[in-house]
């Protein structure tokens, strides 16, 4: 995909798109939610990880290198997005869905981002702090949002 300011656009809308039907999925664990208060911390935990990402790179890298990051991130964001759609299908079909099957999706699609985004960026000799930052962004986001929703308990709950 050629790096543009329109594909990067495009990318993290199809992005938070996909990511809002898996959010949406969600919902059968928290039937007691409001519906707009499940969705809204679905989709904060991605949209501030690439606000930060984009933010940092709006700093620290130049002109053509940066819009590169960008679309690198856009497409990373897609990539895993569309990582989460199993998950999301399958707590739409069944009764009684297991939370671990999207912890394990959600853990999965993070080391999917995590390894695709390294490898995107090698061969243009991008410095690896770069895919360690954004890993940890993304990990301290989803610890937050775990304990938000009281996760742990959750699931040893019953």
């Amino acid at each position: 995909m050629k790096p543009s300011f329109r594909n990067i656009v495009i990318l993290f809308v199809l992005s938070f798109l996909v990511t809002a039907v898996f959010s949406v999925s969600l919902r059968t664990f928290f039937a007691a939610d409001a519906m707009t208060r499940d969705l809204s911390k679905g989709l904060i935990i991605p949209f501030f990880t690439w606000t930060v990402q984009l933010i940092l790179s709006a700093f620290l890298l130049r002109g053509e290198e940066r819009i590169f990051y960008w679309t690198q991130l856009g497409i990373i964001c897609l990539v895993g997005s569309i990582a989460l759609l199993p998950a999301a299908f399958y707590n739409f079909a069944v009764a009684d869905p297991s939370p671990v099957v999207s912890i394990a999706s959600v853990l999965l699609c993070v080391a999917l981002m995590c390894v695709t985004l390294y490898f995107r960026l090698k061969p243009r000799g991008y410095s690896l702090l770069w895919t360690l930052g954004w890993t940890a962004t993304i990990i301290v986001n989803m610890s937050l949002y775990a304990y938000s929703i009281n996760l742990f308990q959750r699931i040893f709950a019953g």
